[in-house]
């Protein structure tokens, strides 16, 4: 509850805010940003998990979770110097920004975005766009842990662990109430 009445109370100025932000020209950070903790990203970045859900019925719960997971809360340099929240490669088929780093590799190419609301946004075109995610789209958008365990066997991601660290966070954070909204 107490995670839904903060989101509430932010969302309008968080929509002034976010305009403000896609309208700042592209350049990647040079310097660190702010670090995060679990309620301040929650809190930053919850709405952008809902607009996000409504959009591309993706349940804003698991959107939230993999963000937060992907970049330890926005505290990541891929996340901090070039707004991916998703941990997204570049892939054959993308034409924007790009930033090496290593992850499973050294230096592997990555998306830069702009803002984070646009790494939001493509990782919703992202995973509306392949194949292999499609079956998701028939579960319940409240059922996160099947949303989880799918997005795992689809193959987002390389951990065997990942669908059980999603849902550890949704559940530890109540992010499940974000489904709600």
């Amino acid at each position: 509850m107490f995670l839904m009445l903060v989101l509430c109370s932010i969302v309008l100025t968080s929509f002034t805010k976010n305009r403000e932000l896609d309208q700042k020209q592209y350049k990647l950070n040079e310097q660190p940003q702010k670090l995060y903790t679990y309620h301040e990203y929650v809190v930053s970045y919850g709405y952008l998990a809902v607009q996000t859900m409504k959009e591309f019925k993706i349940p804003a719960s698991v959107i939230l979770a993999q963000a937060m997971l992907e970049t330890s809360f926005g505290n990541s340099t891929l996340s901090q110097k070039s707004n991916n929240h998703f941990g997204i490669k570049c892939g054959e088929d993308w034409k924007g920004h790009r930033v090496q780093h290593s992850d499973d590799k050294y230096q592997e190419c990555f998306r830069a975005y702009p803002t984070v609301k646009t790494s939001f946004w493509d990782y919703g075109h992202f995973i509306t766009s392949r194949p292999w995610y499609l079956h998701l789209f028939k579960i319940n958008i409240k059922n996160y842990r099947k949303w989880a365990i799918g997005l795992q066997e689809a193959g987002y991601a390389t951990d065997p662990q990942y669908s059980q660290k999603i849902i550890d966070l949704i559940e530890r954070y109540q992010l499940y109430q974000l489904d709600d909204m």
